[in-house]
């Protein structure tokens, strides 16, 4: 079998990122090579670096004539709103892939709709806010100071509304009043080009969970779960740029993501149905990641659903794959053999 793996080599141009939030773009790079690496023991694989020219990419792509793309795209020209664009490409070409469609993966990527769209569904997920530069600022602070009194925690997060791998968020984010809040969503519009998801922030425990469509199914892995040192600050316990990639800081160290051996039943129950009726309900195909926390109130709340996470090597997801005695090689041959038998939607049963 033919396969084109196909990662976004558009670091160069995303001059709003700081140093260390580089470092976690480049990785995609190195997903890359570990998939190749991983399918080239069986199938003809070869690599597809999307980086200045999409165009380009796509007919390098249909030239080559794969059978499947394995896609890790992550957005494409820098753009991060684009990570749907290249897909629909795909399908347009009607080249078949593996992963979430474009459809879901615009919906997801979207803090502020996808969080609409959870509260419709009766899923409990943070109160928020998606603030646009030009919104009516005397509003915006009207309506962040009512959530504020709200938040058990006293506070919100601001964080970019379409990044992901903690790009945008850290302890700088996590504020007690409504000034401060709207003068990080200005910070947000300047460095990122993008509106701001004003989030009521929740202090609990973190859990996260990934799912993949098998032959057999819907599988849920083992849950993670995000461990914070006692002595870290309420506003630090979030799992930002300086937690993933800036290593020896003091997030780096006070953070610690783990497999979460011994849930209480009722909680491991709740988690797996609440991430498995949302990923039916959306549509979601391939493999997805859910990041949760636990509400005052002891229910689990969704935080961000990530249709296209990270599955390099130290990921929170190799690292459940481990958990469950599941090699890498395996879960990938599985995704491709559901991609090309036509059962795009296994998760209907889900919800």
């Amino acid at each position: 079998m033919k396969i084109a793996i196909t990662y976004n080599a558009d670091t160069h141009l995303k001059p709003h990122l700081n140093e260390v939030e580089r470092l976690g773009e480049d990785e995609v790079a190195e997903s890359a090579l570990d998939v190749h690496a991983a399918l080239a023991q069986h199938h003809h694989c070869e690599l597809f670096p999307v980086g200045d020219c999409i165009a380009g990419a796509l007919l390098a792509i249909r030239d080559y004539a794969p059978d499947l793309v394995f896609n890790l795209c992550e957005g494409v020209l820098g753009r991060t709103r684009w990570e749907a664009h290249f897909v629909l490409a795909l399908d347009l070409l009607g080249i078949p892939y593996c992963g979430c469609d474009a459809v879901t993966i615009a919906l997801t990527q979207d803090k502020g709709l996808i969080k609409q769209l959870l509260r419709q569904l009766g899923v409990a997920t943070p109160e928020g806010l998606a603030v646009a530069p030009g919104c009516p600022e005397g509003q915006i602070l009207a309506d962040i100071d009512a959530m504020l009194r709200r938040a058990r925690s006293g506070r919100v997060i601001v964080k970019p509304i379409r990044e992901d791998g903690g790009i945008g968020v850290d302890a700088t984010g996590v504020v007690r009043s409504a000034a401060a809040a709207l003068a990080r969503c200005h910070a947000v519009w300047a460095q990122y080009q993008q509106p701001a998801l004003v989030e009521a922030f929740i202090d609990g425990e973190e859990y996260n969970l990934a799912l993949y469509a098998s032959q057999q199914g819907l599988v849920a892995l083992p849950p993670g779960q995000i461990v914070f040192a006692p002595g870290l600050a309420p506003e630090a316990r979030v799992v930002g740029w300086q937690a993933k990639w800036n290593i020896g800081s003091v997030e780096d160290i006070s953070t610690e993501s783990r497999i979460a051996h011994s849930l209480d039943p009722t909680l491991l129950a709740e988690i797996n149905a609440t991430c498995r009726h949302v990923a039916g309900m959306i549509g979601m195909s391939g493999y997805c990641r859910f990041d949760l926390r636990r509400g005052p109130d002891g229910r689990i709340n969704i935080i961000d659903i990530n249709a296209n996470p990270d599955i390099g090597p130290g990921s929170g997801f190799r690292k459940a794959l481990a958990a469950a005695d599941i090699r890498f090689e395996d879960f990938l041959c599985e995704l491709i053999h559901v991609r090309l038998h036509g059962h795009r939607v296994p998760w209907a049963s889900a919800a």
